[in-house]
């Protein structure tokens, strides 16, 4: 009895961790015609079978009329999502001799047409861009993917099964990767003085990373003074470059880039959808900020649960999550930036009338509770003002001036005596020695962080009392009785 023919091709299965590799192992053996797929794979991939025989057909390759065993390793892996119709196909050609072995190892990857050719787009960009790097390795792919943002690498673009044939005769296509930072969301803009006080507040909240709160009436301008910090954020440094990409909320694959996410859920979203879970586990907004702003307008208006559950990512900056089977920990190192009205109709403290008591307004604010609030590093507030707005901030101008921070805090030594010494100035105040020890340690680094914005190497008094005014500004919730 002759042995069985034997192949094996490398393919990828994509999980929303990564990427790993497997291999598409191909055996054919004189029997009664049959054709299995084994190794854990979903139901759609046991679907090729028949578009695999037709596209082979149809591409005027022989279709081995025998016994075809194909294991999808490693076998004890769930397969998620896989797209494994050329591999297997070029396994079956392999193992029957119908086209040489590569001298190179190469990745096959995408799905077949019925009449043979190469069928697979966009959805295949998580694939590649969330793998591992490897050296020496080519990877096969559709031709549509030809002009798509790929990763370094050296690729092979097909239009159909018969290239393959000749595909040892020519040399791989060579592709470097670029990374790109979309286009500035604004140029330049007005503020009052009452606006400048509290996007200040904000700039130190992006300088060193403190959580913020700002409550204010509606069309105060809010959300708009948020949106002012994205083409501010720095981009990313190399270290902290990542080949995995994002997924936008619209459910669509972005490819790798130098710029700091800025996620803004509505406050509809489910915990689910904002911390992540579910089986199989998907990440969540904490997770696609991760190293840079999650900003939550109308914070209050997002379920207690919700807000609640931010505790710990907010302040370990990473979160786990415990299933049956599983456990998933991730990097949740964001910043976390909030905007709400002040009371149920938003009009305390306005030129509209408000029409809520204030138990109605102490009620509203206690959705905040107060461990949730000694995770707050600044807290403002922001009501109407009369005042004319000539105070002018221009894009660039203003980029420039937080790079020079960014830079002058990333070179500059850290202190530890001093840090000691601010800590016990704050232990002997009266009006902050019955402070948290996690709230005093937040004031010592917002005015660290207010130095480094006014380039000051010594921490000085008048930077901790600007700190003081932040950290505290929460009070004003209790002064409402």
């Amino acid at each position: 009895m002759s042995p069985p023919k034997r192949a094996e091709v490398g393919s990828l299965m994509y999980e929303w961790n990564g990427t790993k590799e497997i291999q598409v192992e191909v055996g054919i053996r004189r029997g009664f015609p049959h054709f299995q797929i084994l190794g854990n794979v979903p139901q759609e991939a046991k679907e090729a079978r028949d578009r695999i025989r037709l596209a082979l057909d149809a591409s005027h390759f022989d279709f081995p009329m025998e016994t075809i065993i194909i294991n999808v390793k490693p076998s004890h892996i769930q397969k998620k999502k896989v797209s494994l119709d050329l591999a297997m196909a070029v396994g079956i050609l392999q193992a029957t001799d119908q086209i040489k072995r590569p001298n190179r190892r190469i990745v096959y990857l995408g799905n077949l047409g019925l009449d043979g050719s190469l069928v697979g787009g966009k959805e295949l960009l998580p694939f590649l861009w969330q793998k591992a790097e490897k050296k020496d390795q080519v990877y096969c792919l559709p031709d549509s993917l030809r002009n798509e943002s790929l990763p370094d690498g050296e690729y092979y673009f097909l239009t159909d099964l018969q290239e393959l044939e000749s595909l040892s005769q020519k040399p791989p296509d060579v592709q470097k990767k670029t990374y790109t930072m979309e286009n500035p969301v604004w140029e330049e803009v007005y503020l009052d003085p009452f606006q400048m006080n509290a996007f200040q507040g904000l700039l130190y909240a992006l300088l060193g990373n403190h959580h913020s709160l700002l409550l204010g009436s509606p069309g105060v301008g809010k959300t708009m003074l948020h949106r002012l910090l994205e083409p501010l954020l720095p981009p990313k440094q190399t270290g902290e470059q990542s080949n995995l990409g994002i997924w936008r909320a619209n459910g669509e694959f972005e490819v790798p880039t130098n710029k700091r996410p800025f996620r803004s859920p509505h406050h509809s979203t489910t915990e689910v959808g904002l911390l992540g879970g579910g089986l199989p586990y998907q990440p969540g907004e904490i997770t696609r900020a991760e190293g840079g702003i999650l900003f939550l307008d109308e914070a209050l208006e997002f379920k207690d649960r919700i807000l609640e559950s931010l505790r710990m990512p907010m302040e370990d900056s990473y979160l786990e999550i415990t299933r049956l089977n599983e456990v998933t920990k991730m990097k949740t190192d964001f910043t976390l930036f909030l905007s709400s009205n002040p009371c149920p109709c938003g009009n305390y403290q306005s030129q509209n009338h408000c029409h809520c008591s204030l138990q109605k307004i102490r009620l509203y604010l206690q959705k905040i509770s107060g461990a949730f609030l000694d995770r707050i590093t600044i807290f403002q507030t922001l009501f109407v003002s009369n005042v004319e707005r000539n105070i002018r901030l221009e894009e660039e101008k203003l980029k420039q001036i937080v790079k020079e921070r960014f830079d002058f805090k990333k070179n500059r030594i850290n202190s530890n005596e001093e840090t000691k010494k601010i800590l016990q100035q704050l232990d002997i105040s009266k009006e902050t020695k019955h402070l948290s020890l996690r709230k005093k340690k937040q004031i010592v680094s917002l005015a660290r962080t207010i130095a480094d914005w006014n380039l000051s190497p010594r921490t000085k008094e008048v930077h901790i009392q600007e700190a003081l005014d932040y950290s505290l500004g929460y009070q004003w919730i209790y002064s409402l009785g």
